[in-house]
């Protein structure tokens, strides 16, 4: 019994030091796994595929999978922010995002978050977003996440980035 106390201490501890799973909320689902593909560069004013693999680990479906982007900034930046991709706008109609595959169920007002069908258990997609590059040299990024619509802490997200040459 004494073996077993020391161990169950050390078991405890260990636990407390990596603290919870970043890969799963506190109800103990999955967040999805985001993947996104986009040319490092682009010519001013270009349209671009910005490709995006989204995958729903479990547990649990995902009714509504929302792609959301947003602006960026860069930490200690003495430089201007790099330009919004997708930037907010005054209509669901974002003139920035020239088409989607497959067709959004539905957009926000300010035409920054999409909203697709659902995303089954251990099921992957891929959704298209042909994005009008800004007219102006330098660089332009936003972030962009994918999360439950219906569970907003089901949620992932990254950086999407390219240089405006020419």
């Amino acid at each position: 019994m004494r073996r077993l106390r020391p161990a169950a201490l050390a078991l405890v501890l260990l636990a407390g030091c990596f603290g919870p799973n970043p890969n799963v909320t506190e109800s103990g689902k999955g967040k999805p796994l985001l993947s996104v593909e986009f040319p490092d560069t682009a010519a001013p004013g270009s349209v671009e595929t910005a490709t995006m693999t989204v995958e729903n680990p479990g547990p649990g479906d995902i009714r509504t999978l929302a792609i959301a982007f947003a602006s960026v900034g860069v930490a200690g930046a003495s430089g201007p922010l790099p330009a919004d991709l997708v930037p907010l706008t005054t209509t669901s109609d974002n003139p920035a995002v020239v088409s989607i595959t497959p067709e959004p169920q539905e957009v926000s007002a300010d035409g920054v978050v999409y909203y697709f069908g659902p995303l089954p258990e251990g099921e992957t997609t891929e959704i298209e977003f042909r994005i009008r590059v800004p007219e102006s040299p330098g660089p332009a990024a936003n972030s962009v996440t994918a999360y439950a619509g219906e569970e907003t802490d089901r949620i992932r997200g990254l950086r999407l980035d390219t240089m405006v040459t020419g």
